[in-house]
């Protein structure tokens, strides 16, 4: 049996050697917990209005964590209530700035705005 030139003492079982850094995949599930909720998110739609072209994702309760304030009726989202997420597909400005601009709406708001 090969013998390994390291002491086996002080380490952690699964983790690193005391005084070792751990791996970047070690850090991020550390980091941040795996969700199946959050791969199966849908990906953002594109849909084609008189004002433009959008990019709509639909946020599900178990994801909405944080308050929004709803551009469409002025009213909050809580944490745990589904809603849109929305930005313009065909910014002046670009791509990047366009997802910055993105607000959370309400579903019906977002259906029935003019």
């Amino acid at each position: 049996m090969p013998r390994s030139n390291h002491s086996s003492r002080g380490r952690r079982a699964g983790g690193p050697a005391a005084g070792a850094r751990a791996s970047k995949w070690q850090r991020a599930a550390a980091r941040e917990p795996w969700s199946v909720e959050r791969v199966l998110e849908p990906a953002p739609t594109v849909e084609r209005a008189p004002d433009g072209d959008w990019m709509v994702r639909h946020v599900r309760p178990a994801n909405a964590v944080k308050t929004y304030v709803c551009p469409g009726c002025g009213r909050s989202i809580p944490p745990g209530i589904a809603h849109l997420v929305v930005w313009q597909q065909d910014s002046l400005l670009g791509a990047r700035s366009a997802f910055e601009d993105r607000r959370h709406w309400h579903e019906r708001c977002w259906r029935t705005r003019r």
